[in-house]
């Protein structure tokens, strides 16, 4: 089995990319996010123009989200679980490297398969870039892509998550955990899920399933 898990609001219980923006965005950070909730935007192309607003040292950032995560119960023991017992957690994220990176460092989980947002630093903002499987730059469905690859290299995936952007991938993997705004859109449309609330939730449901 694989496991192809979301970051934000999902390994942890507060959103890092959006009290990134909230702190540091200088512009009309909110403009282009409500355009990407209306459907106007991908959330890569989204990502890439609010990020372009930052204009702080990656350290500085990198110190921020270290001292502002909530890491949502039963994370690093639904991680040791996989590993003593062959499962691949794969961390697919439209989140940006240089957060998500920091963060696992901090709780130890450095060692984790991560892909997600790609950037680099300079004056003039956070360059964003996402690069799929194959490692093209992609401006959509970036998640997506990253499930249907995965799906190609284990018996099933079972997908986690909680928002818009794991629409696409939730609705293609073989069995979803969703919370949030995503178990709202599955729930809406009749797709078939299992609700959690921290990750000895997920863990008890899966020795079940």
């Amino acid at each position: 089995m694989i496991v192809q898990c979301d970051f934000d609001s999902t390994i942890t219980t507060n959103n890092l990319s959006l009290l990134l923006r909230e702190r540091f965005a200088i512009g009309d950070w909110q403009k282009i996010e409500s355009d990407y909730l209306q459907g106007q935007l991908t959330v890569e192309v989204s990502n890439m123009r609010q990020y372009a607003l930052i204009k702080e040292s990656r350290e500085k950032l990198q110190e921020f989200a270290r001292h502002s995560v909530e890491v949502r119960p039963g994370f690093l023991e639904f991680a040791e679980h996989c590993r003593a017992t062959g499962v691949r957690l794969v961390i697919v994220s439209s989140g940006l490297d240089f957060y998500i990176e920091a963060v696992l460092d901090e709780i130890g989980a450095s060692d984790l398969e991560l892909h997600c947002a790609r950037t680099s630093f300079s004056q003039d903002g956070i360059v964003v870039s996402y690069l799929d499987p194959e490692g093209n730059i992609v401006e959509e469905g970036f998640k997506r892509k990253w499930l249907a690859w995965l799906k190609g290299r284990g018996d099933s995936v079972t997908y986690i998550g909680d928002g818009l952007s794991d629409w696409e991938a939730a609705c293609a993997a073989d069995q979803v955990f969703a919370i949030g705004h995503l178990h709202t859109l599955l729930s809406a449309a009749s797709v078939t899920h299992h609700t959690f609330s921290d990750f000895h939730d997920i863990l008890r449901q899966m020795r079940h399933l």
